[in-house]
C-alpha cells in the first residue's frame, strides 16, 4: 500500500511539472480574495507564514507583498520555480508529508494543497503542521468536497467533508476547528465544483493539558 501511495502521488507531481503552463494560466489570476478574508482576520501582522502547495505562487506572493513572512513549498521543481519567479521569499520542493518544520509558524496556508494527500495519511500530514506551527497558530486548509479518493485525469484526490476533517482533528489534541464553511469553485467555468473550507487552531499549552487530564479521567 504504502507504494502504491508513493506511485499516486509521483504521478500527481509529474503531472503539474508536465502541465505547469496550463495549471499556472488557469489559477493565477482566480480571485479568492473571500478565503483571504477570514484567515487575516486570525492572524498577526507581519507573522510567519508556510503557504503548503504553493503552486503558481498566487497566494504566497499576495501575503508577501502585504508583509507577511512567507515561506513556501510545493513537490513540484516547476511550481516552485515559477513561485521563486513571482516573488522573492524562500521556496522549497517538499511534500507537506516529508515537512520536519518546529514551532516555526503563525499560520499555515494549505489552498487546495493537502487535497492530494491520501486519506489514511491526512493525520500524519496534519500531526507535522501542528508541530510546524507556534502556539495559537491557525491553518486554513480546504479540499474539494466529497468522501473518497480517486484520480482525475493523472491526479490524485481526497475529497473530503465536515465528519470526516472533524473525526481525524479529534485525533489530534493540539487542534480544534474554529470554522467550517462550503464555498464554489472561483473559476467561472467550475461553479458546480463545492469545496470545504476549514480554519484549525492549535490550542495554547494550559488548553492542552486539560484536555489530556479529562481524556484521562474518562478512562479511568
Amino acid at each position: 500500500m504504502e507504494d502504491k501511495c508513493r506511485t499516486d502521488l509521483d504521478e500527481t507531481v509529474k503531472y503539474y511539472d508536465e502541465h505547469a503552463m496550463e495549471f499556472i494560466d488557469s489559477t493565477i489570476h482566480v480571485d479568492v480574495s473571500e478565503l483571504y478574508k477570514p484567515f487575516e482576520e486570525r492572524i498577526n501582522p507581519g507573522c510567519r507564514i508556510l503557504d503548503i502547495g504553493c503552486g503558481s505562487g498566487r497566494d504566497s506572493k499576495y501575503f508577501a507583498d502585504k508583509g507577511y513572512d512567507v515561506v513556501a513549498i510545493d513537490p513540484s521543481n516547476a511550481m516552485c520555480e515559477q513561485t521563486k519567479k513571482l516573488v522573492k521569499i524562500p521556496v522549497y520542493q517538499m511534500r507537506a508529508e516529508d515537512m520536519r518544520f518546529s514551532n516555526e509558524f503563525d499560520a499555515v496556508w494549505a489552498c487546495a494543497s493537502l487535497l492530494h494527500i491520501l486519506q489514511d495519511k491526512q493525520e500524519m500530514v496534519m500531526r507535522r503542521i501542528a508541530t510546524a506551527l507556534r502556539e495559537c497558530g491557525i491553518l486554513y486548509a480546504s479540499w474539494k468536497y466529497g468522501s473518497q479518493d480517486r484520480v482525475d485525469k493523472g491526479r490524485m484526490f481526497s475529497d473530503f467533508n465536515e465528519k470526516m476533517l472533524c473525526d481525524i482533528v479529534k485525533e489530534i489534541p493540539a487542534f480544534e476547528v474554529t470554522e467550517m464553511w462550503i464555498t464554489q469553485d472561483a473559476r467561472k467555468e467550475r461553479r458546480s465544483q463545492r469545496w470545504l473550507n476549514a480554519l484549525i487552531k492549535k490550542t495554547t499549552c494550559s488548553v492542552l493539558l486539560l484536555f489530556v487530564l479529562l481524556r484521562s479521567l474518562f478512562q479511568l
